[in-house]
């Protein structure tokens, strides 16, 4: 009987728990894709996006609606949905965005005799969910250690993130590409200052992404108490966004802090290079944070704006190898405060570490970090 009717062929089947649609990294590599020419199958665990159409040539989005239920529930119906999608999905490659799709992706591979990728844009088995729960990191730790060494390429965001996957699971290479943003067209999108209707003497410091747990949101509001003549922006929403707001309402803070939702990823440098100071505060919590090299910092950098950020070793390489910014003790909200006080109050350092951008830029950019994703991929679609 002759069963191939009802299969879909494509070269690059591309999977992912959440909306790629608001997933910078995850448009990246499909953009690079699609100018292969590759036809690509993008499989979407999420509700729908109003505006689900993606203009990537060859991309078909299919979006399979979020399970219900959380922890071991969620993810094990996030693996049955996964698999039952791709029954029928024939590809050369099959794309692994995160850990929660990998057993899936893993299994059709094998089953079609496809390759598989793993982009391990997170070091899943110590984000913060993990934290004091060691049966969560040890059943996630089993998952990752079965199909990891049975992926053909595995792509990760940070040097330490790299060599902590291949000291713990003996892998040969670990390809980095570092989420450095596209350039982007200028745009007339408004600036900051015009939206909120900010007069040129007060500093705009901008937190841009999701509002979740340690990530730093009450103690970079905490820290305004410190601030003369300057406005925190979060650009962004966000599991605790409603928590943060209530947060600036208590501590009378309306006057220095709001809240903008996020635009669109080809709008956001353009937004971003508006602000005067861009901010990130991990917590020090696990490793996952302590070896993050978030989109944040790159697009802030790329922007041309300098970074004040917590003192984590990856971030603070980059901060200090290139003088455009400064770190602070992660946790410290008077050391933070501080900090934001000195760089308003001498505007030399921030013209300085602006300026400075530009070297960075020359050394982290787009062309260079396309190229660590099309060269391992080129191979994998040759063969």
């Amino acid at each position: 009987m002759n069963t191939h009717h009802s299969m879909d062929i494509f070269d690059v089947a591309f999977a992912l728990t959440g909306d790629p649609m608001v997933n910078s990294r995850a448009l990246r590599q499909l953009r690079l894709l699609s100018d292969l020419g590759a036809n690509i199958l993008v499989l979407a665990i999420a509700d729908q996006s109003l505006d689900a159409t993606i203009n990537i040539p060859n991309v078909t989005m299919k979006y399979l609606p979020k399970p219900n239920g959380h922890g071991p529930q969620f993810f094990f119906n996030v693996y049955q949905q996964s698999k039952r999608a791709l029954r029928n999905v024939v590809s050369r490659v099959y794309h692994a965005s995160d850990l929660y799709v990998l057993a899936a992706m893993s299994q059709t591979a094998t089953r079609h005799r496809g390759k598989l990728v793993f982009d391990s844009r997170e070091l899943y088995t110590h984000v913060p969910a993990t934290i004091k729960r060691p049966w969560v990191r040890g059943v996630w730790s089993l998952v990752e250690r079965k199909y990891i060494r049975k992926a053909d390429c595995v792509f990760t965001v940070s040097e330490s993130i790299s060599k902590h996957l291949s000291d713990s699971y003996g892998l040969d290479s670990v390809y980095l590409m570092l989420n450095v943003p596209e350039p982007q067209k200028a745009s007339t999108s408004p600036s900051l200052r015009k939206t909120l209707n900010v007069t040129d003497n007060i500093t705009i410091i901008l937190h841009q992404g999701s509002i979740q747990k340690h990530r730093g949101g009450s103690m970079m509001v905490n820290a305004m108490r410190y601030t003369e003549n300057a406005l925190l922006v979060f650009l962004g929403k966000g599991p605790l966004r409603g928590e943060t707001e209530r947060l600036v309402k208590d501590l009378n803070l309306s006057s220095k802090v709001k809240f903008l939702d996020p635009v669109s990823p080809d709008e956001l440098l353009n937004v971003t290079a508006t602000a005067d100071i861009g901010i990130t505060f991990l917590e020090d919590c696990c490793l996952n944070h302590k070896y993050a090299l978030p989109n944040k910092l790159f697009e802030y950098l790329s922007a041309g704006i300098p970074v004040i950020a917590s003192d984590l070793p990856e971030i603070r390489q980059i901060i200090e190898r290139f003088d455009v910014g400064c770190v602070v003790p992660s946790g410290d909200v008077k050391a933070l405060g501080s900090a934001l006080n000195t760089a308003i109050q001498n505007p030399e350092y921030l013209y300085k570490w602006a300026s400075n951008t530009s070297k960075f830029k020359e050394n982290f950019n787009y062309t260079i970090e396309s190229k660590h994703f099309l060269t391992p991929y080129r191979s994998l679609l040759e063969c």
